[in-house]
């Protein structure tokens, strides 16, 4: 949440390359240490920063730089970017106990520290903010080398005219932060009870893993398939489809009862891994679009943070007084339900930028 607010500020400042080469550095030394400094107060500051700076470049930094390159096919482009995040969730601690075999835990973590840095020479030599800054357009749409220029020009001395407070005090930035943390409220009690759940319906622990790895694959096309559709009907009528869609995938694994219906909803939980992360931000900078986006975002992700981080107490909550998995999961599917109507209470019309903006904005029309 913290890392929400202070890395899009650095964004808003010094513009999102510069944040993202700093998180990728100060994150590589820290997992690496992870394996060196064995104490715990050691190892719960340095996943600190690990999380902290991870936020900088693959969640604030890196979608920063969708919404400048991609202001009206951010959809599509989330999709692809959404595919290579829910890839990681079935790869990553496979990978992670790999290096621990081959190199031993300590010289482990700095393995994952080595492919951090050759992200950190990949970005310091390819990324620019902004595409008019390689003499490309935002989208690809074509253009003149003066509506480039044009376009360069305002986007760089641009300010936004929104104050901390001023959004804060909008109705939408509330519903999509409520909106966008009750998606994550779902999809985090599914995910981290997902293994529990199977294997509460008498599957073994290797099954149950091994199901979810496989669910998890399934995801990576989910991702584009998500992004697809809400370029086709709009983010926010995407958002609610896909709060609906959790909806019915909950209620789906609430009645698996047999090996169909567990695949069922497996097959459904698999499809929206990567949506989320998508959608949410895709709202945002529809709603704020390229100049204020960062400034938005900043306020909204922690937002998102505070109620994500209920997940974990709501589930338990209802794990232990709504009669186990059942009621756990009714009441999953209702805040499933309180998503689509939070969703469809947002305004999908975009704030007014000064002019000048507005103005370079219509010469890439």
């Amino acid at each position: 949440m913290l890392a929400g607010w202070a890395v899009a500020k650095t964004c808003e400042l010094w513009g999102a390359k510069i944040n993202i080469l700093v998180s990728l550095a100060a994150s590589a030394i820290a997992f690496g240490l992870l394996g060196t400094w064995g104490t715990i107060p050691a190892f719960v500051g340095l996943f600190f920063l690990v999380n902290f700076f991870g936020s900088g470049f693959g969640y604030v930094g890196g979608l920063n730089l969708i919404a400048n390159w991609f202001p009206r096919k951010k959809n599509l482009a989330l999709g692809w970017v959404t595919m290579g995040q829910t890839m990681s969730t079935a790869l990553f601690v496979p990978m992670l106990a790999a290096f621990f075999g081959i190199f031993g835990v300590q010289n482990g973590f700095w393995a994952v520290s080595a492919i951090l840095g050759v992200v950190f020479i990949v970005v310091a030599l390819f990324v620019k903010n902004l595409p008019e800054e390689m003499g490309a357009t935002p989208d690809n749409i074509p253009m003149t080398p003066e509506q480039i220029q044009a376009s360069r020009d305002a986007a760089e001395t641009f300010r936004s005219p929104f104050t901390t407070l001023q959004l804060l005090k909008m109705k939408d930035v509330w519903l999509i932060g409520l909106g966008s943390g009750g998606i994550y409220i779902v999809l985090v009690a599914v995910l981290s009870q997902l293994v529990p759940r199977m294997m509460d319906l008498g599957y073994s622990q290797s099954e149950a893993t091994t199901n979810m790895a496989i669910a998890a694959f399934i995801g990576v096309p989910g991702a584009y398939a998500w992004g697809w559709l809400g370029q086709r009907m709009s983010t926010r009528m995407g958002l609610m489809a896909y709060s609906g869609w959790w909806l019915v995938a909950v209620v789906a694994n609430l009645f698996a009862t047999n090996t169909f219906m567990l695949w069922v909803s497996l097959v459904m939980i698999g499809l929206s891994f990567g949506g989320a992360t998508k959608l949410t931000t895709a709202i945002v900078a529809d709603k704020f679009p390229r100049g204020t986006f960062v400034k938005a975002f900043g306020i909204i992700q922690p937002m998102q943070g505070l109620v994500r981080i209920t997940s974990y107490a709501i589930l338990a909550w209802g794990l232990t007084h709504l009669g186990g998995y059942a009621g756990a999961y009714t009441m999953l599917a209702g805040i499933a339900l309180v998503n689509v109507v939070l969703f469809w209470l947002v305004d999908p019309k975009p704030v007014d930028e000064p002019a000048g903006f507005a103005e370079a904005e219509r010469a890439r029309s």
